[in-house]
């Protein structure tokens, strides 16, 4: 099972929860615009990828491949397209492409790495 998450404080990711046949989960967060590339071709490079179905017995699926270590195998999950592209139109409501830098708080963000590392924890 895939959870999909988006937070307007962080534009341009997406998190993507994976619930695993145990009861482990992991959480990974992509960009937002390799998961709208992957509804369409072949995207990612590295320790993700993602691409559409092209198989018969799978119409209207993407693949989504996790690699954490070169020397380990990917894990590839498959998700309905339309769920990912539904998902995917609701963040680009939100926050249209293009309009991303204006929902960065870069002060904020100035402010967090600049202050007393203890300076949070008062």
């Amino acid at each position: 099972m895939l959870d999909l998450s988006y937070d307007r404080a962080d534009p341009y990711a997406v998190s993507l929860t994976f619930h695993m046949c145990t009861d482990a989960t992991v959480r990974w967060v992509v960009g937002r615009e390799l998961l709208l590339d992957g509804l369409e071709k072949l995207a990612g490079v590295g320790d993700i990828q993602v691409w559409p179905s092209r198989r018969p017995w799978a119409p209207g699926r993407v693949h989504i491949a996790l690699c954490p270590c070169p020397k380990q195998e990917a894990v590839v999950v498959s998700a309905p397209a339309r769920t990912v592209e539904a998902f995917l139109r609701q963040t680009l409501a939100l926050v249209p492409a293009g309009t991303e830098e204006c929902h960065l708080d870069v002060d904020a963000t100035v402010h967090q790495l600049l202050s007393d590392p203890g300076e949070s924890l008062r």
